[in-house]
């Protein structure tokens, strides 16, 4: 299996744009989050030569502006494809999807998604706004298991649990936000020895995790960090 990073902060080559938000191609068919801004989304996108009609499933991790700013040019390309989102997002959310009539499919824990990929399903965490439903997408593949969150407000390490507890073989790789951008080094480093415990053989945090704390997970990890970067290919 792969994974395309289409949207990110950083980037493999200057060719691309960057910006604030994640958004991931899986297989070439499954896209997970939108990224903040339509215009760099799809610059990106032409850049890696994929196009809206290749997309045949989206799954948002949760409505936040920096995961939903691509999503609705991506529907008006492509109005049939499903939407999976967590019930508890807002109405208005919901009703915006459909009325590009695109199906809204409200996920259920560890439902799959397409083959070999899952939703851990809705988990409700703390923002700056409030109560915030989140899911985080699941890889099941050779190697282990890839999980994939959009910003981890209901906290990486209870995702990470959750997903050891239903699911039998090692975590290969975790990438995403994992939300320790405004949480002390000590904590970041406490979070970091969960994931040892927890048998974590990669890591490629990004957005939401913070500069110091993506520091702090490279020298933690070493050749086993991958940097996270728009037009990166990434094998699990």
């Amino acid at each position: 299996m792969e994974i395309r990073i289409l949207f990110d902060s950083k980037k493999e080559d200057k060719g691309y744009f960057t910006g604030w938000g994640v958004s991931y191609l899986i297989d070439g068919h499954v896209l997970f989050d939108a990224g903040e801004n339509e215009d760099i989304l799809f610059h990106n996108m032409r850049s890696m030569n994929v196009t809206p009609d290749e997309v045949k499933k989206i799954v948002i991790s949760h409505e936040h502006w920096d995961h939903v700013g691509g999503l609705w040019r991506l529907l008006t390309h492509n109005p049939g494809v499903p939407v999976y989102v967590c019930p508890g997002v807002s109405r208005e959310f919901k009703d915006k999807i459909a009325s590009f009539g695109a199906d809204v499919v409200m996920v259920k824990p560890f439902m799959e998604i397409d083959r070999n990929i899952y939703t851990s399903g809705e988990a409700k965490g703390m923002s700056r706004y409030g109560i915030i439903p989140e899911q985080a997408l699941i890889l099941r593949s050779k190697k282990g298991i890839t999980v994939i969150t959009g910003c981890a407000h209901n906290g990486i390490v209870d995702i990470l649990a959750s997903v050891c507890e239903k699911m039998p073989e090692p975590v290969h790789l975790v990438l995403g936000g994992f939300h320790t951008l405004d949480q002390s080094l000590p904590l970041v480093r406490s979070v970091i020895k969960r994931f040892r415990e927890m048998g974590v053989g990669k890591v490629a945090p990004t957005h939401c995790t913070g500069t110091e704390a993506i520091q702090l997970f490279k020298e933690a990890y070493g050749s086993d960090f991958i940097e996270a970067a728009v037009g990166k290919t990434v094998e699990v």
